[in-house]
């Protein structure tokens, strides 16, 4: 049985697949423009941090999450406020210049870049180019970037950006952090709505599909299959933001008018400083007249919005 290529060799090309699902994407977010006006919030930054670090084996502390959902640095947690930062500059820079490149190693690396010297990574079963080789294979990627910046799809570039960041593995560490970064990049670039995709989320519900097709991408030599895993998988974001735009609001009771009508803007509440404010003797009440109704509306928003039954759980009015 021949030996399989390095992945940093496998050839780039698109199939009919691919031009299919990213024509589909394209057609779904003009649908979707008409109806989504909402703004990438913190608690969107936030889930995308603590979704991109799990996929690293690294964990955030809900106390943690709680300053990251308000947009707070947290100094205990420096590479999870490091990560919510690139993420909030993003739509600043441009994915295919190299600008964005080196605002993630400075961000992440405040004390020097760890370029990788083995030739073996412990997470990546495939071998990856000697030391020396890699910053001309990243300055190639670059330079094929910028040559086909008008003739691939956005979409397209991003997954591949993806595929050869992890085929190089530039660094000692966080590889994946970069290449999940580059490919939200390219995805906001697009379409600004994307910014706010779940995709590090979905990454995460489907790492086991995703390292599937990228085996299948180094057995054949060719990124395709890896490229129309993620495409495919971006559209199920897409159909997930639509559905959330055209959800009908339901009416608003009188009993949510009254709490939010205590409720100070800006200002996060507990369960029990919203029962005090209420007048109420049981949580169950708040939970079941008061906050599930205002949740659903999407009229209030939790400090820790990834777990919902998180004991320090606060509400704040948006």
């Amino acid at each position: 049985m021949p030996r399989p290529i390095e992945p940093y060799r496998c050839a780039f090309s698109v199939s009919n697949e691919i031009l299919t699902c990213c024509a589909s994407i394209s057609f779904k977010l003009g649908r979707l423009s008409l109806t989504y006006e909402r703004k990438v919030e913190p608690s969107d930054l936030a889930l995308a941090t603590k979704s991109t670090l799990a996929l690293e084996g690294i964990d955030i502390k809900p106390s943690y999450m709680r300053g990251l959902n308000r947009g707070e640095e947290v100094a205990l947690a420096p590479l999870a406020s490091a990560v919510y930062s690139l993420y909030a500059k993003m739509p600043k820079y441009d994915p295919w210049d190299k600008k964005l490149l080196e605002l993630f190693e400075t961000s992440i690396w405040k004390e020097g870049v760890p370029h990788r010297l083995s030739r073996r990574i412990p997470s990546f079963p495939y071998t990856i180019p000697m030391h020396a080789r890699i910053e001309p294979l990243m300055n190639g990627l670059y330079a094929f970037m910028e040559g086909k910046r008008h003739l691939v799809h956005p979409l397209v570039m991003g997954c591949n950006v993806y595929f050869e960041v992890l085929a190089i593995m530039p660094y000692s560490e966080y590889n994946g952090l970069l290449a999940r970064f580059l490919l939200k990049a390219f995805l906001g670039s697009y379409c600004s709505a994307l910014y706010g995709l779940p995709l590090e989320r979905l990454m995460l519900v489907h790492k086991d599909e995703i390292e599937k097709a990228y085996a299948e991408a180094v057995e054949k030599a060719d990124t395709a299959p890896f490229v129309t895993c993620m495409v495919a998988l971006i559209e199920q974001g897409v159909d997930a933001l639509i559905r959330a735009s055209v959800r009908p609001a339901p009416n608003q009771s009188p009993l949510v008018s009254k709490m939010l009508g205590k409720m100070e803007s800006g200002r996060f509440y507990s369960a029990v400083e919203l029962c005090e404010l209420l007048g109420l003797k049981s949580r169950l009440g708040l939970q079941k007249n008061y906050l599930r109704p205002a949740l659903e509306a999407q009229l209030i928003e939790m400090s820790n919005p990834v777990s919902h039954t998180d004991r320090t759980q606060r509400y704040c009015k948006k």
